[in-house]
């Protein structure tokens, strides 16, 4: 939350859940990592300006020059999360070096250290022109060199108009072969030449089909999904702000909707909902969420299209569409003063409501370029003072019952 935009908030008292039928014990759907990754990893484009989709078509092209190449499943499964994750310069500091910053995030999100280290070279190229790292062309893994080749040809695709990309992708370009090498490019060109890639390329179902090629032995389980969901969280503090907001407004969301008598299985949707809530701000540079003078009207609009933004690249994830709604709603108030659709009382459901109390909580409980932190008093003082208008009542009450222990664990 920004308090220099409108302030958010929720309604007062209603108990509908969103789509989920009250009563009904609703709960996380199980989803593989891999799935889920492959739809946030559009989390990573907005970070970097990028097409909606690019890390996923990367991704796609990537696999396919692996699987044109005959590699095992083991090395595509390397490809697959290093493809999603190159471009993920998910850090405050902008000096970092983006692709030191996209490893970390690797890491980060548990995966194994040879695919950061795939990352860290996924700039290099065979002609030894690109970002040294001391390797030289037949040292490069092949990992790297399917994004490389990967990268560069989406980058063409999506900047030409569609036929005139394909013909071009499926020539002897030579730039193609000092990039990735004879061999690989000539997989990539291979792979080019099937019309299904191309299908899959601009279809919005990406993310689940490329997620295919990497299969678990184990079965998904709730808490999986919530952890996963909570170090995406992560991430996001890295860019925006301060470490373990995305956390604490999940924990502080989750106790809240038990406080007020909601399922366990509703608790842990918001739960998940609490920690990708700002995954949409990703969108907005850092001098606009941290500027201490009052934002413009063009950074403002900014502000207020990331719960949107956000929505979207959650609400084609499995089981996930309620999360996306209560997202997009999460700056919603109810006397119809929020954004973006200013909605009204009768229009939020409960979890939104929550949302946005838990969220505007630990907002005002932050240092701020324009003010300094409030003590837990003061907080609960400022949205207290705004329930029945910019907060839900009961969500209000409810508060000052759960924040001692959730202070006291955060």
């Amino acid at each position: 939350m920004d308090d220099r935009v409108t302030m958010l908030a929720t309604g007062t008292t209603g108990v509908a859940y969103g789509n989920t039928t009250p009563g009904i014990d609703g709960d996380v759907l199980p989803i593989r990592r891999a799935e889920l990754l492959a739809h946030l990893s559009a989390a990573f484009d907005l970070a970097e300006a990028r097409e909606e989709g690019h890390a996923a078509r990367v991704t796609l092209l990537a696999l396919e020059t692996a699987r044109a190449l005959h590699l095992d499943r083991e090395t595509r499964e390397r490809v697959f999360y290093a493809a999603l994750l190159h471009d993920a310069h998910l850090t405050g500091n902008q000096d970092e070096d983006r692709l030191a910053a996209a490893a970390r995030a690797a890491i980060h999100l548990g995966l194994d250290l040879g695919v950061a280290g795939i990352i860290r070279i996924t700039r290099e190229r065979w002609d030894n022109d690109g970002r040294p790292t001391d390797v030289l062309d037949t040292d490069i893994p092949v990992e790297a060199l399917c994004i490389a080749a990967a990268h560069w040809a989406s980058n063409i695709a999506e900047e030409q108009q569609p036929l005139r990309a394909r013909a071009r992708l499926q020539s002897q370009d030579g730039e193609l072969d000092e990039i990735a090498g004879p061999k690989v490019a000539r997989a990539l060109r291979e792979a080019l030449l099937d019309d299904q890639t191309w299908i899959h390329f601009w279809d919005n179902k990406l993310p689940s089909h490329i997620a295919n090629d990497v299969i678990s032995s184990a079965a998904p389980t709730v808490g999986e999904v919530a952890e996963a969901a909570a170090s995406m969280g992560d991430l996001v503090d890295a860019a925006l702000r301060e470490p373990g907001r995305a956390r604490r407004v999940s924990a502080l969301a989750s106790d809240l909707a038990g406080q007020l008598g909601m399922p366990e299985g509703i608790q842990r949707l918001i739960g998940v909902a609490g920690s990708i809530l700002d995954i949409g701000q990703l969108s907005v540079p850092r001098a606009v969420t941290e500027k201490p003078a009052i934002l413009t009207i063009e950074e403002m609009e900014m502000m207020r299209r990331h719960p949107g933004l956000g929505s979207r690249i959650v609400e084609n994830i499995p089981g996930m569409g309620e999360i996306a709604l209560w997202i997009e709603m999460h700056h919603e108030r109810p006397d119809g003063r929020g954004y973006p659709e200013m909605l009204t009382d009768d229009e939020l459901p409960l979890p939104a409501r929550i949302l946005a109390v838990a969220d505007s909580y630990w907002a005002l409980r932050a240092d701020r370029p324009y003010r300094d932190a409030l003590s837990s008093e003061e907080a609960i003082e400022v949205i207290v003072a705004g329930a029945g208008e910019q907060y839900d009542l009961a969500v209000a009450n409810a508060l000052k019952a759960v924040v001692r222990s959730v202070e006291l664990a955060a």
